[in-house]
């Protein structure tokens, strides 16, 4: 019984999905070349927007969470608080090479 009714959902899916696509052809058909050019620029556009607000989103979560952790010191890519850096030092005669 429940190959049937299984069976069946697929029916009813495939017929629905069929349907759909032949919408979507004749629309794309009354578009036209440019229309469809148009429409799928915009939509990637769309997409590519939705992307970068997402990744934005997504690091700012991350940065607040590791200065939070940190104690409000600035963060590396890791997420880490950078280590402690010695100041530079100048060179000494020592490991200067002597010239002919």
């Amino acid at each position: 019984m429940r190959r049937v009714f299984w069976l069946s959902v697929g029916a009813a899916a495939g017929y629905y999905a069929a349907r759909k696509g032949s919408e979507a052809v004749e629309q794309a058909r009354e578009r036209g070349l440019v229309g469809n050019v148009t429409l799928a620029a915009s939509t990637a556009s769309k997409v590519a927007t939705t992307a970068s607000r997402a990744t934005m989103a997504v690091g700012e979560a991350v940065g607040s969470r590791a200065r939070t952790r940190t104690g409000g010191q600035p963060v590396d890519a890791t997420g880490q608080a950078p280590a402690p850096t010695a100041p530079p030092t100048a060179p000494t005669s020592s490991t200067r090479e002597a010239r002919p």
